[in-house]
Formats: structure tokens, sequence, C-alpha cells
């Protein structure tokens, strides 16, 4: 699941990794493994990540996103 959140996000012309490896592991965990949960948890940590102002998107940042999901 983590190369289909990458795959995903060279698509949309990423051109260096914005999650960690810590970060992936976590959002796969979380979303169970389920497409459209791990879309909706990329966004979400995407929008987290703007609001902290970070340029990667950590553990941290998966584990607000997933508490705002009710995950």
């Amino acid at each position: 699941m983590a190369s289909y959140i990458e795959h995903r996000m060279k698509q949309a012309g990423v051109k260096h990794p914005i999650f960690t490896p810590s970060a992936l592991e976590a959002m796969v965990l979380q979303s169970r493994e389920w497409p459209r949960v791990i879309n909706t948890l990329a966004t979400t940590c995407l929008l987290y990540g703007y609001q902290l102002k970070k340029d990667v998107i950590d553990e941290e940042v998966v584990r607000m996103a997933a508490e705002e999901m009710g995950y």
C-alpha cells in the first residue's frame, strides 16, 4: 500500500517524497489497507501538514489526521 500512495503522489506531480517511511506505515495500519480510506487519510494528512507548515508528513501528522477521521 505504501507504493500505492507513492504512485498516487507521483501522478499528482510530486517530485520528492512527502511522507516519511513511518508515516506511510502508519497510514497503512490506520486505513486497514482500504484504498478509499487511504486516499481520504492522505488528503487529510496533507491538509494538516499545510496548516502546520510541514515540508514532510510524519507519523504524528498521520495520528492527528486519523483521530480527526475517527480511526
